[in-house]
This record gives structure tokens, C-alpha cells and sequence, in this order.
């Protein structure tokens, strides 16, 4: 064996036992590496994409019946009048799929007094993520209803499936083909959100939403 292979085992054997030592003490234990936090709403819209899903996207001026060409961060490419079009998602209020379309027509509710007062435009980024990602959570976790109300007036009803920082998907019912019916709700056009059942107890911690992107979406 020649020297410098020698001192290259002495010098492993070392670091082993340096780790084996370190192992041992307490405050030591190996930590985990932190694995990325899931992105609903993104995993939501390539599954659509990817399975050319027929959706309906919702803006205060129109409805659009179509197929998703690209989702992104801040627009999406969506199939209009046959085209690839890009759509930013500061003008939509929300979107669900064309099959859920009976269940959304019967369920979707509208508030006049808040409609009256014309306010429908986004709400700023500050003020739109004012709204209490503790209650949404919470009513998730416990499974209580929630009254969510548009700034356009438009009012939905349902459960907490999962929210990220720019959107809430809604459960709202059984539609009449079976299965459980959803609608997106963009958070920017959301004027607040009301638990429809008080909570028993104040949840003990106040987790993020399931995604936390930094920058605003448009």
C-alpha cells in the first residue's frame, strides 16, 4: 500500500468516526432536507391541461367555454374562438369544468347590496391577502362550511377543498351526473369570507396556505 493511500484511509476512517461521535450527542441528530410545499392550484390546471379538460373562466364582462393551452403564473393561454389567447388572471373572478356547469348555475348566489355599490375591480394585493388564511385553514381542517362573496356580488357556498395564496377551490355539492361538483375562486376578486358554524375552540396554529409564491400575480 502506498503512503499517500494510507493516509487517505486514516483520514476516512477519521470522518466516520467524527460522524458516529456526532450522532451519538444530543442536538446532533442528522436534520431532514425541507421538501417542497404542494401547489394545488398549479397541479390543477396542468392535470386540466394536460387531459384538455372543458372549463368555463369567468371574467366580470363574459364567460369563456374553453380548453387550457398553457396555464402560467400570472396568465393563462386559453383556446378562444379557436386561437390560442392569452388571458391575464387579474381579470377572472373564477373557473370550474364545463361537467360541474348545472351544479355552479344552481349553487352561485348573488348579494345586490354589494353588487350596487360597483366595487367589482381587483382588490389591491395588500387587501386581498387580508383575508384570513387562519379561517380558511381552520374550516378545512374542521370541515364547516363557508359563505365566500365576490366584490362583484357573486356568492358561493362549500367547503374548503384546498387555497394557496391567489386562489380557494370550493367544494359546492353533488353534481347530477354524480361526483363532487368545484369552483376556483381568484382571491383577488374575493371581498370576504364568512364560517358559516363558530368554531368550538381557536386553532392552536395558523399554517400558510398550501402554496406560498413571493411575488404577486400580476
Amino acid at each position: 500500500m502506498s503512503p499517500s493511500t494510507a493516509r487517505r484511509r486514516l483520514i476516512e476512517a477519521d470522518k466516520i468516526s467524527e460522524q458516529v461521535k456526532d450522532a451519538k450527542q444530543p442536538g446532533k441528530e442528522k436534520r431532514r432536507k425541507p421538501t417542497p410545499t404542494r401547489d394545488n392550484s398549479r397541479v390543477y390546471m396542468e392535470t386540466q391541461t394536460a387531459e384538455q379538460t372543458p372549463m368555463v373562466f369567468v371574467t366580470l364582462d363574459a364567460s369563456l367555454e374553453t380548453t387550457v393551452v398553457e396555464p402560467g403564473r400570472y396568465r393563462h393561454t386559453l383556446l378562444v374562438d379557436g386561437e390560442p389567447a392569452l388571458v391575464e388572471k387579474l381579470t377572472l373572478q373564477y373557473h370550474y369544468k364545463q361537467v360541474d356547469a348545472g351544479t355552479v348555475a344552481e349553487k352561485v348566489g348573488v348579494d345586490e347590496s354589494v353588487r350596487s355599490k360597483g366595487e367589482a375591480a381587483p382588490a389591491p394585493y395588500r387587501e386581498r391577502h387580508n383575508l384570513s388564511n387562519r379561517d380558511l385553514w381552520y374550516a378545512r381542517k374542521e370541515r364547516i362550511s363557508v359563505r365566500i362573496t365576490l366584490r362583484s356580488g357573486v356568492v358561493f357556498t362549500g367547503m374548503v377543498e384546498w387555497f394557496t395564496n391567489y386562489e380557494v377551490k370550493l367544494d359546492i355539492g353533488v353534481r347530477r351526473e354524480g361526483g363532487g361538483a368545484g369552483v376556483i375562486l381568484h382571491r383577488h376578486a374575493v371581498l370576504r369570507v364568512e364560517l358559516l358554524e363558530e368554531p368550538k375552540e381557536e386553532p392552536k396554529l395558523d399554517p400558510p396556505p398550501d402554496a406560498e409564491p413571493k411575488a404577486d400575480e400580476g
